[in-house]
């Protein structure tokens, strides 16, 4: 039931957004200065100013899909909808302490007609599962208990995110697959490279365990992948393997699920959460 990594987001629609928002920042960046800004104060404006950008972009493509997606159930072209039993609701409500409610999104189970890549997608109160089938009953669950889907679970953390940081995220994460591929996934390499960028920056054992005990902050598919592979073990998807000693990818985890459930995602500029 792992979740296949879709294909690279296409590269011209990236560079259209990227050029874009670059134009923008320049033009803004210019106007600071003349106006006296500090080099500090320009940058702290530009990173707001490059978010709301990306905000509005990923709200229109958002609700541009949803006008889509009306249109083509009242032509009676859209997959059918997934209305999840009341006990897998409940799970999902339990796993995400009620930040997030499956009751609030349209998910559909299907692909978009026409469309050459069956893939799963997520985009502000909406949900496409391709060919993955939402609910399942897990090996090892024993008899008649329904689960979400890890991919469905992957998808609703893209809607978290939507909620929690904006529909920036939609940006975001076309990005992050179009530079990176199946990479933008690998959360456990996102820990190897804050592991040896820390390392590198600070060699003293007291400052780097300080460190190590700060939140860890991910790419917006690497945070999803995360939590839906978390959610996988703990409802036997996959299975559970004891760690020999302290893990710091259980620790990672661990602080991934509490912000989660808390409603809080600590960010990297403009790209992470």
């Amino acid at each position: 039931m792992a979740r296949t990594p879709p294909p690279p987001a296409p590269q011209r629609l990236v560079e259209r957004l990227r050029r874009l928002l670059a134009d923008e920042q320049v033009a803004r960046e210019d106007e600071l200065l003349a106006r006296g800004v500090s080099r500090s104060g320009v940058r702290c404006r530009m990173r707001s100013a490059v978010a709301r950008a990306a905000d509005a972009l990923g709200y229109l493509v958002g609700a541009t899909a949803r006008a889509v997606d009306r249109r083509l159930e009242t032509l009676g072209l859209a997959p059918p909808p997934l209305d999840p039993p009341p006990e897998v609701r409940d799970d999902l409500r339990a796993f995400f302490s009620h930040t997030i409610d499956p009751s609030d999104v349209m998910i559909r189970r299907g692909h978009v007609p026409a469309v050459p890549h069956r893939r799963a997608f997520a985009l502000p109160g909406l949900i496409y599962l391709g060919a993955d089938a939402g609910v399942v009953r897990p090996r090892g669950e024993g008899v008649g208990r329904p689960r979400a889907t890890p991919t469905l679970v992957h998808e609703l953390v893209h809607v978290w995110q939507g909620r929690v940081i904006g529909p920036r995220y939609v940006v975001i994460a076309l990005v992050e697959q179009a530079r990176q591929g199946r990479r933008a996934y690998d959360w456990r390499a996102v820990l190897d490279g804050a592991s040896h960028d820390r390392a590198a920056h600070d060699r003293a054992a007291h400052d780097r365990a300080s460190h190590d005990r700060a939140p860890r902050a991910f790419p917006v598919e690497a945070h999803a992948q995360l939590v839906s592979e978390a959610y996988a073990r703990r409802y036997g998807f996959t299975p559970a393997t004891a760690p020999a000693g302290p893990s710091r990818e259980l620790r990672a985890v661990e602080e991934a699920l509490a912000g989660l459930r808390a409603g809080r995602a600590p960010t990297l500029p403009g790209r992470a959460v």
